[in-house]
């Protein structure tokens, strides 16, 4: 039995066929009507409107207008069909858009590639790591039905994503596969929970949910520094923030590793890329000391909703000058709320105006 997503991708791939055909037909209605027109005006300029060629030219525009109209009523009806389809994909395909590489792709990205293609190497040596592009218009429809239909939804964009490769020349495939699925969470992790797309020969390989754990990663020597682990956070941050906001991210660099933690740790929930930019977005302005226990209350899982983890850090981060005190009244307000059942929001308000 087909899957909704598989069905949906049949009936977008047929959509668009009969869109393009419609569009095609309004193409041929209006060079038809215009020939009409100039032959009318042709005719019309060396006699008069009762000219009897006249007048039969006069009923060919009004008739091939009629058929320009009803051409464009067919593409309109098309072009509806197509987006009703696109908007049931988009509502069962939110994650699945991390199979495409958001955000800023710059050097930095291109070298941690290449760090962790050398660094899984030793065991596999032909394993290779790339960014691949597609320009608007070029479609890849060489996979399961739910890239296809990402490609058919996104395909009027330019789309990148990572690939990994590895030409099986022998030795256990398990084995193969469970490394290349590694070295993708890998990738994955570091590149804002992008989904690459994973090569054994010539066969693609499902990839699922992806590993989460630093420690279960190969080591990346080029890394291990300070400037390493800035250097990972920027990659983490451009996944999801502007360019402007990861330049000033830059400035205050242990916050900058904070963001990139908090981003790598919403990836862990099924989030897609534009609610955990939302979420990062209300915390950028956060002083490190707060930005430490809002994570840690977010790793914890308790029963409060993000909202009012973030709404509650920025009121005390505001009120208190020391952001120690403003981390340890953030801790405070969350244990009472437990306590007492009051909504966090309240207990932050009633710290503020108790203190003033």
């Amino acid at each position: 039995m087909s899957s909704t997503i598989e069905t949906l991708e049949r009936e977008l791939e047929s959509a668009q066929s009969e869109r393009e055909a419609e569009e095609r037909a309004v193409i041929r209605a209006e060079n038809a009507h215009e020939a009409a027109c100039s032959a009318r005006d042709e005719a019309w300029s060396g006699g008069s409107s009762t000219d009897p060629e006249v007048v039969e030219l006069t009923e060919l525009v009004y008739k091939r207008r009629g058929k320009l109209y009803e051409a464009i009523d067919r593409l309109k009806g098309a072009e509806g069909r197509e987006r009703r389809i696109k908007s049931r994909l988009m509502y069962v395909l939110p994650a699945e858009r991390r199979r495409y590489l958001s955000g800023y792709v710059d050097k930095e990205l291109h070298t941690l590639l290449a760090e962790i293609e050398t660094a899984y190497r030793a065991d596999f040596p032909g394993v290779s790591v790339s960014v691949v592009g597609a320009k608007p218009g070029e479609l890849d429809l060489a996979g399961d039905a739910t890239w296809r239909a990402l490609e058919r939804l996104y395909g009027n964009s330019e789309r990148r994503w990572v690939r990994l490769d590895l030409p099986f020349s022998g030795g256990d495939p398990a084995e193969a596969r469970e490394r290349l699925l590694l070295a993708a969470s890998h990738i994955s992790y570091y590149a804002g929970g992008h989904t690459p797309r994973v090569y054994l020969g010539d066969k693609e390989i499902p990839f699922r949910r992806p590993i989460n754990e630093a420690a279960a990663f190969a080591d990346l020597p080029g890394y291990a520094s300070e400037e390493g682990r800035l250097s990972l956070a920027r990659i983490t941050a451009h996944r999801y923030l502007d360019e402007s906001s990861v330049a000033r991210l830059c400035k205050r660099g242990a916050v900058l590793i904070c963001i990139a933690d908090l981003a790598r740790l919403y990836q862990t929930v099924n989030l897609t890329v534009d609610e955990i930019r939302w979420r990062l977005e209300q915390l950028v302005s956060l002083r490190l000391e707060v930005l430490h226990t809002v994570y840690r209350l977010t790793g914890e899982r308790k029963r409060f909703s993000f909202y009012e983890i973030a709404r509650a850090a920025r009121l005390l981060d505001v009120h208190f000058p020391d952001p120690e005190v403003a981390s340890e009244a953030l801790d405070r307000a969350v244990q009472q709320s437990l306590d007492s059942g009051t909504p966090l929001v309240d207990i932050a308000y009633m710290d503020i105006n108790g203190s003033a």
